[in-house]
């Protein structure tokens, strides 16, 4: 087998595979696709047909992914191989293929709402949308719903395919010119009031007044209208993220996505040196190892990133042996909103920066055995442990001992630290200050002197390794829109968070979801209430009214 020096073909992981099965893996040279033109052509055919496919049918091009997989799909049905008179598809499942549903790729479709919503009773059953291909582990057919504004995957479909009599010889051959002009004035009165197919910036639907709407709740210039968000960069983000969390490491090893999260946080174990493989002995108490899935969202709500992290079962450390003290800091919400109003009050920006896994640049003096990652053992040493130089997630002296790397550090660049919140520093510059505030690893700074934020965000670059940086948007469920004439906080995406954790989102909404008079007592045939979901919801609620700034 032959390939370029894609990372995807050249990874540990791939390479184990081949040997395992005996498969002989060779690599073209490095800008030299003339020694691998087979796949080369192949490529070119599916590009080509995927950007044909695109501009007939008027569809976005960020749906690019969708046109380049149907194509393959069609071609492995339709196209016959010279030397053995049969298709791919039959080739590999050993039966002829059944292309009876194929249908037109971007043609306008209805895909039917069979409970994915709860509807009135005069609301209309199906939504238009853009058909996009099929389904490759099932039989659905994938489409664009234009209404809500995803792809979804439905069998439920009715396809309304127009075919051009002008441009299909075989069909205007066998009416004669007055039926073809019949047919023609029939189409044209039928489809009239069709509106033609929408371009990017037109699939979303008018936006629906609510009752009450009051112009002092308009945020921005009205005169600008409606600002939406770039679907390009939404689409593009959804077609690299995988939109399901895996439960176990079994089943993320099975998905592309997760696979890719898992390999960037053993890459950020080695570029941080957090450990040393050494052999097991009998005397080491050898602490086990997980794997947590995680969707990152942005501040809308969708998915924007997955991640994969590796922590430690901290449970099963003991205090003197394996950790001593564990305290952390943590950063008071009164601080964070003093620090919203006097940025707001002085008029300069703040910025958030996120330090790529922290908790892997702390120190710590204790010695910590633990297990190889899960689904990633060393296949010369299987039997042997790991030695820990640095903190690890889940370890109870994490976070103390990345604070005190992160503290000292700022120390040592002459800033001081706050006397009432002690992750609060300053640092003072002739007439400026610049403000800095931690909360674990997330930071957050401003300055009346950019240059200042400059500074900063280049001596911690030198030290640590960012993943994020940009102006503050969002922070421990804060919403924040920084603008000239004021800073807006929301917790929208919060409460729909909280709404959605507890299977409320779908619930009835309800000016008055009980009366005032009601008398309530126990229920002895009711069902018995879960008191660890119950706790949980008073604790989010409590965080949701003690982080509101009235």
């Amino acid at each position: 087998m032959r390939s370029d020096h894609g990372g995807e073909f050249q990874n540990e992981l791939f390479e184990k595979f081949c040997e395992e099965n005996e498969i002989m893996h060779n690599f073209s040279t490095p800008r030299t696709p003339q020694q691998n033109g087979v796949v080369e052509r192949k490529n070119r055919s599916l590009e080509e047909l995927a950007r044909t496919m695109l501009n007939k049918c008027e569809v976005p091009k960020y749906f690019w992914a969708d046109a380049v997989s149907t194509a393959c799909y069609v071609l492995n049905r339709m196209l016959i191989r010279p030397i053995l008179k049969i298709t791919p598809y039959e080739l590999f499942k050993g039966r002829k293929p059944n292309v009876a549903h194929l249908k037109i790729f971007g043609c306008k479709c209805f895909v039917l709402n069979n409970g994915k919503e709860n509807l009135g009773k005069f609301d209309s059953k199906a939504d238009e949308a853009i058909f996009l291909g099929y389904s490759l582990t099932s039989k659905p057919y994938r489409v664009f719903n234009r209404r809500a504004l995803n792809v979804e995957e439905s069998m439920h479909v009715v396809f309304y395919e127009i075919v051009d009599l002008e441009e299909n010889p075989l069909v205007s051959n066998k009416i004669n010119a007055g039926d073809e002009e019949y047919l023609k004035e029939a189409l044209d009165e039928m489809f009239l009031n069709e509106n033609p197919m929408a371009e990017p910036e037109d699939l979303a639907k008018s936006w629906k007044s609510p009752r009450g709407l009051s112009l002092d709740n308009i945020i921005g210039d009205m005169s600008k209208g409606v600002v939406t968000r770039n679907m390009s960069n939404f689409c593009m983000i959804v077609a690299f993220v995988s939109q399901i969390e895996p439960k176990n490491v079994e089943k993320a090893l099975q998905d592309d996505q997760w696979c890719i999260a898992m390999q960037e946080e053993l890459n950020q174990f080695e570029r941080n040196e957090v450990w040393e493989l050494i052999p097991m002995d009998d005397s080491h108490q050898v602490i086990g190892k997980k794997w947590v899935f995680r969707n990152k969202l942005d501040e809308d709500g969708n998915i924007a990133k997955n991640k994969a992290r590796l922590v430690a079962k901290g449970y099963r450390q003991e205090e003197g042996i394996n950790y001593g003290e564990t305290y952390a800091l943590v950063a008071r919400l009164e601080v964070i909103r003093l620090l919203l109003a006097y940025a707001s009050l002085m008029k300069f920006k703040l910025y958030k920066m996120d330090v790529k896994s922290a908790f892997l640049n702390g120190f710590i003096k204790e010695d910590v055995y633990v297990e190889q990652p899960p689904g990633f053992e060393d296949y010369k040493f299987p039997n042997h442990i790991y030695k820990l130089k640095k903190a690890l997630y889940g370890l109870k002296q994490a976070p103390r001992s990345w604070y005190e790397r992160l503290s000292s550090f700022l120390l040592e660049n002459d800033f001081e630290r706050g006397k009432i919140d002690l992750t609060f520093f300053i640092k003072r510059v002739g007439e400026n200050i610049l403000l800095v505030q931690i909360y674990v690893d997330d930071i957050i700074f401003g300055s009346i002197g950019n240059y200042l934020c400059k500074g900063f965000a280049s001596i911690m670059q030198g030290d640590f390794e960012m993943s994020m940086m940009g102006e503050l948007t969002f922070f421990l469920g804060l919403q924040i829109r920084q603008m000239e004439n004021g800073t807006f906080i929301s917790q929208s995406k919060y409460c729909k968070e909280v709404l959605k954790k507890f299977g409320m989102d779908i619930a009835k909404e309800a000016s008055t979801p009980m009366g005032t008079s009601c008398y309530l007592d126990k229920d002895e045939s009711g069902v018995e209430v879960n008191q660890t979901m119950f706790r949980g919801m008073i604790d989010y609620l409590l965080y949701l009214t003690a982080s509101r700034l009235i």
